[in-house]
């Protein structure tokens, strides 16, 4: 019963010779084996456009004539932006709201109501004028009551204005003859 436990002790003999084996060193220059690169490739540099920007066209907007402005019912309402009305007639009350508007009105009112900012008008005589913004100009016949409020308003009456109120400064007031005045402001001149 002895042989298989030679036999068993040979074999294990056997394999760890043929594995110990690969680890015996050789004689002669050791040599490592690095892996290599594929050569580098350059990057695509970025490129820039330069955009120039498209000139913007310069617009010079003159007043476009708007149909004949009605009173209805004693009323009439010019409103808009850079247009021109025409109301023939007189009209109690008159509301003229917007920017660079030149209304011409062949007439008189008892109320106007001018609110905005660089409108000419024209107009008669008027009971009562309102004016909310600047560089107005306003010319006409008598006024009974004026309250400014806003800079720069040009008023030339062809007659008398018989109360003045003003807040706002710079302003140029130009009548026959004043009644009673308030000036809340700097620099508004009364000829």
């Amino acid at each position: 019963m002895h042989a298989p436990r030679r036999t068993l002790g040979a074999a294990l003999a056997l394999v760890v010779t043929f594995a110990l084996g690969g680890c015996i060193a050789l004689p002669g220059p050791r040599v490592t084996v690095v892996p290599t690169r594929a050569p580098a490739t350059a990057l695509p540099t970025p490129t820039w456009a330069t955009i120039t920007p498209t000139p913007v066209p310069t617009v010079t907007v003159d007043p476009e004539p708007a149909p004949d402005a009605l009173c209805v019912g004693g009323q009439a309402v010019l409103a808009g932006n850079d247009v021109t009305f025409s109301l023939t007639g007189d009209c109690a009350d008159v509301t003229i709201a917007g920017n660079r508007i030149v209304a011409r009105i062949d007439g008189d009112a008892d109320t106007v109501l001018l609110q905005g900012s660089s409108n000419d008008v024209v107009i008669g005589d008027i009971g009562s004028l309102r004016l909310e913004g600047n560089d107005n100009s306003v010319s006409g016949g008598a006024i009974g009551v004026l309250d400014i409020a806003g800079d720069r308003t040009l008023i030339e009456a062809d007659g008398t204005i018989d109360l003045v109120t003003v807040n706002g400064n710079d302003n140029t007031l130009s009548a026959r003859g004043y009644g009673q005045v308030q000036d809340n402001g700097d620099r508004n001149v009364f000829r």
